[in-house]
């Protein structure tokens, strides 16, 4: 994978962490009235009369993991395309 492989891969897991703060993730047990979002981690939340909260730290990991999750993707992919295309030959 060249320097722009890499590049894609870490806009894509920065866009998918951003676009996970829409999505809404309530805890088990949480202040009535919040509101939670982000995906695995919360990194968002909104409090009724209060505004938003945004918690960096983890909007930070979150960006690490879906980096994590889409470079494992595409290394599979051209894994596969490589093995295909020598299996084919």
């Amino acid at each position: 994978m060249d320097w722009r492989g890499l590049v894609l891969v870490v806009v894509l897991g920065v866009c998918i962490s951003l676009v996970s703060g829409f999505v809404e993730n309530p805890p088990e047990a949480g202040v009535i009235g919040h509101k939670y979002y982000g995906y695995p981690l919360v990194w968002r939340i909104t409090r009724m009369f209060l505004g938003e909260e945004y918690l960096y730290l983890e909007l930070f990991i979150d960006c690490l993991i879906w980096i994590a999750i889409v470079s494992v993707i595409a290394v599979f992919a051209l894994w596969s395309s490589r093995w295909m295309t020598r299996k084919n030959a």
